[in-house]
């Protein structure tokens, strides 16, 4: 009997499922006496064994039908991703259509849970969230007339869903979103006073979060939660409560908010744990012995949390990303245990994701050419133009309470260095009007860019956030992954300058 154990499947999903499986054993048998008949023609086993196998396929995958309208990009193609990991964010191809000529377009994508999916033309990019059997009738916005087109650059547009269901998921996620902005833009100035913040955090969990999303979905529930926890953890929060509270249960690699609050949780742990009396063999472990076992085994002595050893190693890559960039680090070493990982990890997930970080690695070493940029200055329409500055690019959100944090020091550094320092802060939210508004409100007058199609985060391969590049009066990178404003760098860029003067 099959188990339609699953709590995003709906029942009829689950019927649907259990005859599909009555039929694939019964054809199974057919396919294996036909193999047993030797006068029967070979063809005919093929047949049934493709008929398996579409059948086996359509038993797990449930469609989505999006029907969606570009009008400025009729008879034109059309792409559509998801992401391969929500960890690196690295996107895969699904399918592509070409739009008729009034740009519509109609496609069909099997899924068996929600799935982020991104839709590109060669200019703009769109997303929604699409949820197993569902059906979405969408228009784009047009895109912005004003932006310099550059190739492999897509300019964010909106998507309206035409067939109106307040209570759809990319409805309650977009309201959820308002929520939260306005919750930041009323309470940014307590971030420096965790008792008062904490109160209005759980005013803002009460009396709007539990009566608004009461009967919300598990996935939407989720969403909220990781949405959340950062505010949380800035509240005088500490480690062993917020691990116990977000990461003691089932990793949940397909949930982007998850992952997205993982990256920013574990972001130097490795290094923290490192400096700890029962974590002082990792940097040997890592870049003389390259020692798998050891280093997982070590991690569990220096943090006692760590008991899933499935995601000890999700956190061992995690260090390993950020320690093969420090110059005292053996890359080699390191390579060669993410290597390990990505042949012979505990999950096929942590494969994936050492895969996708072995690909990206190399894609910012010291000395190569900066990828371009569209600053939309009155002065400095791209990087070419502000040569002969250093360049010191952060990248934030206004959900990132580090983030947040940083820009402070930033506006220190660029009243002190804005003579010789073009300083560039690329805002990865989605919502354009809150990060200008934040921007203006707390008189920060560098340069402010707009990433919410995640354009800039790819050509720069970032994978977290916040994160610094450094760039040399040439336009060449100096770090790709620099000193934090608050750690240090007020020195750094000092010498730097005298240096060169």
């Amino acid at each position: 009997m099959l188990l339609c154990y699953d709590k995003y499947a709906r029942h009829k999903i689950c019927k649907k499922r259990q005859v599909i499986f009555l039929l694939q054993n019964t054809l199974q048998k057919m396919m294996f006496d036909y193999l047993n008949m030797r006068h029967k023609k070979i063809k005919i086993v093929k047949h049934l064994l493709l008929l398996f196998i579409v059948l086996n396929f359509n038993s797990v995958f449930s469609q989505v039908i999006i029907e969606a309208k570009i009008p400025d990009y009729a008879e034109q193609q059309v792409s559509v991703f998801q992401f391969e990991d929500y960890y690196t964010n690295k996107e895969i191809l699904i399918q592509s259509v070409t739009t008729d000529k009034e740009g519509v377009f109609k496609l069909k994508i099997p899924i068996n849970e929600v799935k982020k999916i991104t839709i590109k033309t060669n200019q703009t990019s769109a997303h929604l969230f699409a949820e197993p059997d569902s059906t979405y009738i969408v228009e784009f916005g047009k895109p912005d007339t004003n932006a310099i087109e550059i190739i492999g650059y897509e300019n964010p547009v909106s998507m309206h869903f035409l067939n109106k269901n307040e209570q759809s998921l990319n409805n309650r996620i977009i309201y959820f979103e308002n929520l939260l902005s306005s919750f930041y833009a009323s309470n940014n100035i307590y971030f420096a006073q965790p008792r008062i913040l904490q109160k209005e955090l759980l005013n803002f969990k009460n009396k709007i979060i539990q009566k608004e999303f009461a009967s919300a979905s598990p996935f939407l529930k989720t969403y909220i939660e990781y949405s959340i926890a950062p505010i949380e953890e800035a509240s005088f929060t500490n480690y062993n409560y917020q691990f116990n509270q977000y990461f003691s249960k089932q990793i949940l690699y397909n949930h982007p908010m998850y992952m997205n609050y993982f990256n920013a949780f574990f972001k130097q742990h490795l290094k923290r744990l490192s400096l700890k009396p029962k974590g002082a063999d990792l940097f040997t472990q890592i870049n003389e012995m390259h020692s798998y076992s050891n280093a997982l085994s070590t991690l569990l002595k220096a943090d006692t949390l760590l008991k899933n050893d499935t995601l000890r190693e999700l956190i061992l890559l995690t260090g390993l990303r950020e320690w093969y960039y420090l110059k005292d680090n053996n890359r080699n070493n390191i390579s060669l245990l993410m290597n390990y990982i990505a042949l012979k990890g505990l999950s096929n997930q942590n494969k994936i994701v050492a895969k996708n970080l072995l690909q990206d690695m190399n894609s910012l070493d010291a000395g190569s050419a900066a990828p371009e940029l569209v600053l939309n200055h009155t002065k400095y329409k791209t990087l070419a133009d502000v040569k002969g500055f250093y360049v010191y690019i952060n990248f934030w959100a206004n959900w990132n309470v580090e983030s947040l944090q940083e820009l402070k020091y930033i506006q220190k550094l660029e009243q002190k260095y804005g003579h010789r320092v073009i300083f560039i802060s690329v805002a990865t939210g989605e919502n354009l009007e809150a990060e200008k508004q934040y921007f203006t409100s707390n008189k920060l007058n560098w340069i402010l860019l707009h990433d919410t199609d995640k354009s800039i985060r790819n050509a720069y391969n970032i994978k977290n956030i916040p994160y610094y590049i450094l760039i040399d009066t040439d336009g060449d990178i100096i770090k790709g992954n620099a000193p934090a404003p608050s750690n240090n760098m007020d020195n750094f860029l000092k010498q730097l300058i005298k240096k060169n003067n």
